[in-house]
């Protein structure tokens, strides 16, 4: 799955939440980031560490009058037609602890559910480098608990459950739908009973697994290539697994981010952030370079 995140921003997302956020962050993460933007000087460079589809970008951009320069830099293959209308440089295959850039290059570096993704010691370090004396950084960081992790960990369990224990059923049921064997019925019966036991379990998680509604296509699309519409169905389910299991990493990493900020001259400031549904969203780390 190491190609796994080009393929996500390849699809057009402009967050890391797919179709759960199908526009770009509003609320208290905009608010975010046009305080943030609000402190800088008009024409300060900036650079955002795993930009995806320029999401961040987009924020800073049109939350003042400015003449911002930007730099962006993301693991994966970016593709242009997708951040081409956003201003700045964008830097494929680009990793947060390696940064292509001079010393004390930036004025302010940013990054919004993406530096937890890396190698911390290294990618704060390379925050601190490239940051001017002075400059400012601000990052917005999973937590392992918050109320963004919470049900993807809920969804991430279930997926492993469809993966490991009825995947290998769904693909038998397709072979008895295309051979009309006389065990069909037994096959839907043993998977129906699955979907009971999973809805009983999390009828939310299960749901954003897409199992259910793939069985019900598979049932009512009997004449079709069964063995492609399975394929695509396997492959959605183990991206999903793989994202969300970087996602389960990445804020379990996130209890570090303080301890290597303060360990590389950078001053820091916390907070959580909660939003107007009082539910966590991440936490907040800002400051600047001393």
């Amino acid at each position: 799955m190491k190609d796994y995140w080009s393929e996500y921003w390849a699809q057009g997302y402009i967050t890391s939440f797919g179709e759960g956020i199908k526009t770009n962050y509003s609320g208290k993460l905009k608010e975010c980031w046009g305080n943030f933007s609000s402190t800088l000087n008009e024409d300060a460079t900036i650079l955002d560490i795993g930009t995806g589809n320029g999401a961040l970008i987009d924020l800073i951009n049109n939350s003042r009058e400015h003449n911002f320069t930007f730099f962006a830099v993301d693991q994966a293959q970016l593709k242009e037609e997708l951040i081409k209308s956003l201003p700045g440089r964008f830097i494929s295959n680009t990793n947060a602890e390696n940064l292509p850039f001079k010393n004390e290059f930036f004025d302010a570096v940013v990054s919004q559910f993406a530096i937890e993704y890396s190698d911390l010691h290294a990618s704060i370090k390379e925050c601190g480098r490239v940051l001017k004396k002075g400059g400012s950084y601000q990052l917005i960081c999973h937590e392992k608990d918050s109320d963004i992790v919470t049900p993807n960990r809920n969804i991430l369990a279930s997926a492993k459950r469809v993966k490991n224990r009825f995947l290998n059923e769904l693909y038998h049921l397709i072979t008895c739908i295309k051979k009309n064997d006389d065990i069909l019925n037994e096959k839907i019966n043993l998977i129906e009973l699955f979907i009971k036991e999973e809805n009983k379990i999390n009828t939310y998680a299960f749901n954003a697994t897409l199992f259910p509604s793939f069985y019900e296509f598979v049932l009512s699309n009997r004449k079709i290539d069964l063995d492609k519409a399975y394929s695509l169905f396997n492959k959605e389910l183990e991206g999903l697994i793989f994202r969300l299991s970087d996602l389960e990493n990445a804020a379990k990493n996130s209890s570090e981010i303080l301890g290597y900020l303060n360990q590389y001259n950078l001053s820091v400031s916390s907070v959580k952030l909660i939003d107007k549904n009082k539910q966590l969203i991440g936490t907040l780390y800002q400051g600047h370079k001393l």
